[in-house]
């Protein structure tokens, strides 16, 4: 049975409120490698930094291949000085 939008936008909500309101520590850390991140595997994903929080939630069909070949947070992180140990 198709989903109304009332109903999608509950569900959204509820995704969104999961991914906002994780504990920074029990975030995945970020590494140079990405061995921990699933190789391919279709997920939602945050990109979340300790003090400034939440910086973007996104998609992608594969986790691992989203990082290992670059993704904009880091680009962020440089002009910024921010220490690449507080993103998760």
């Amino acid at each position: 049975m198709p989903m109304n939008d009332a109903d999608l936008q509950a569900q959204a909500r509820s995704i969104l409120d999961a991914i906002a309101f994780i504990p920074f520590e029990q975030c995945q850390p970020l590494s140079r490698e990405f061995e921990s991140i699933p190789a391919r595997r279709p997920d939602i994903y945050a990109v979340r930094h300790k003090t400034d929080g939440l910086l973007c939630i996104s998609k992608t069909k594969s986790l691992r291949g989203r990082f290992s070949g670059g993704h904009k947070a880091f680009l962020w992180a440089y002009p910024d000085r921010r220490v690449v140990s507080r993103w998760r």
